[in-house]
């Protein structure tokens, strides 16, 4: 009977070693799960700020969005302005032009007839002298 006691206490030597592993193990493992405990809340708190400074983002290249909308707007307004008057600009020049080269040839005109005339002048003061 001895030696079933000394095989039993033997037993739960071994039991007892056992469990003293377990509970270093299970010890172990809680402090590993509670740091990856703080390391999720970090992720979670990390995540937060990434969704809030997306939403910034977001927000900021919609109103980006919109003065672009408005620029090009304006831009396509000024430019029909712009093209709408070099258009009547252009009608003026032509009809200036036009008004210029009548102009042209009167002078021309006129020049050959003040000529002709200067000559017919000095030709009778040339008969009346001599």
């Amino acid at each position: 009977m001895d030696e079933i006691l000394q095989q039993i206490l033997h037993e739960l030597r071994d039991l007892k070693s056992d469990v003293s592993g377990l509970k270093s193990d299970v010890s172990s493992l809680k402090s590993d799960v509670s740091g990856l405990k703080s390391d999720v809340s970090s992720l979670k708190s990390d995540v937060s700020g990434l969704k809030s400074d997306v939403s910034g983002l977001k927000a900021g290249q919609e109103r980006i969005e919109t003065k672009v909308d408005n620029l090009a707007l304006e831009l396509r307004s000024n430019f029909k302005f712009t093209n709408d008057k070099l258009e009547e600009h252009k009608s003026i020049f032509t009809v200036v032009s036009n008004e210029i080269k009548g102009i042209k040839g009167d002078i021309e005109f006129l020049s050959g007839k003040s000529g002709k005339h200067d000559t017919e002048i000095n030709h009778i003061m040339n008969m009346l002298r001599g």
